[in-house]
């Protein structure tokens, strides 16, 4: 970590009032933050993936699956959203269903305004963490799909958070839930689970991310067993000629739609906003609890605001036995280290790492 404090430079945008709405049923955000064992479940009930204890440098290799820009993922841009359009993209193959699934969105002359103000508040992080992994930066665009980047969304059949994760699936990822606790709606936790779930599917499922993506959404038993039946009927295996459930053969054809959309919104005279690609938070970690209304007003914040970077904190608290570890708006993170260090618990400097790489090859989200 570049600081003493394990800052993570990351990126909630704050200022953004959101009622946000989508396939699961989910609460309303609410104030502005700045003020105030079948084929047919989905992947998320699966849970033989371990996420890695923190995100490494994965080297790219170059390929057809990469469109490099001046700026892209250097910061040099001012919009966000180029990071997305100029990093490594999904690779898979256009299709009829995709051109079907954009017609659909262009309907409404408001999607992609109404997409960046619910990207907003995430986007930054999510895009980092996916940098950071090495995955395609489309992928930034998956919780649109799942949740509509909203990490209080609840499904009917009890996943929640941005990337809408069964209760069993988050245990087994590392996300804790308890009286305290759901590590499911931390929003740096569920991204970070989600991308060491989403990089194991596309190692189980050939290698491609179309084929993993339906796999996050119908469960990769059942993507498998299609493969199969199509093998023995001697037919091809490839995501576009597999027999999926309906709502899977929607979903991954809807995701490359809003990604085709966000690259080439100008060719298609849309108007898009800009995201200022800048991160919007830090991490501040201590050695003892933190409670959400004494961090805000060492922060100078409100609670509310506190308490809307940190959803997974049930009772407004880190869990007693820790990690004791809070977002806050970047650029007020040093008045609360300065507060931890007057009461002698703040957390000494350390380098994440992850569970089999050495401790000073992994990079903090400030590294960058």
């Amino acid at each position: 970590m570049q600081s003493a404090a394990r800052i993570l430079l990351l990126s909630v945008a704050i200022g953004l009032p959101l009622q946000l709405s989508g396939c699961a049923s989910q609460r309303p955000i609410g104030d502005d933050i700045a003020s105030g064992q079948t084929f047919s479940v989905s992947a998320r009930e699966y849970g033989y993936v371990r996420p890695a204890l923190d995100v490494r440098v994965i080297g790219r290799e170059d390929g057809n699956t990469k469109r490099r820009h001046p700026t892209a993922g250097s910061g040099a841009s001012g919009d966000l959203w180029d990071r997305v359009r100029y990093g490594e993209s999904l690779g898979v193959t256009d299709h009829q269903r995709v051109a079907q699934a954009m017609r659909a969105l262009k309907r409404d002359s408001d999607y992609l305004t109404d997409l960046s103000q619910r990207a907003q508040p995430y986007l930054h992080l999510i895009i980092e963490e996916l940098e950071r992994s090495g995955l395609p930066a489309e992928l930034a665009l998956l919780p649109e799909v799942e949740s509509r980047y909203n990490p209080h969304a609840v499904s009917p059949k009890s996943a929640t958070g941005m990337w809408q994760f069964m209760p069993y699936t988050g245990v087994e990822m590392g996300l804790e839930q308890n009286s305290w606790y759901d590590g499911r709606n931390d929003i740096l936790a569920s991204t970070r689970g989600a991308i060491a779930y989403l990089r194991q599917l596309h190692r189980e499922l050939d290698g491609d991310w179309a084929l993993a993506l339906a796999g996050y959404n119908a469960g990769p038993g059942r993507v498998r067993a299609a493969q199969r039946a199509n093998k023995a009927a001697g037919k091809p295996i490839d995501f576009w000629s597999l027999d999926l459930p309906t709502e899977t053969e929607n979903y991954v054809p809807k995701l490359l739609a809003i990604a085709k959309l966000v690259r080439e919104h100008a060719a298609l005279g849309l108007e898009m906003p800009q995201i200022a690609n800048r991160p919007r938070v830090e991490v501040v970690e201590s050695r003892q609890q933190i409670d959400l209304a004494q961090a805000a007003r060492a922060c100078g914040v409100t609670v509310t605001q506190l308490k809307r970077l940190n959803p997974g904190l049930k009772r407004g608290k880190t869990l007693p036995s820790g990690p004791h570890l809070v977002l806050v708006p970047a650029g007020t993170g040093d008045k609360l280290r300065t507060a931890l260090a007057q009461a002698g618990t703040l957390k000494a400097p350390s380098l994440a790492a992850t569970a089999d790489e050495p401790t000073g090859a992994a990079l903090s989200a400030g590294d960058s």
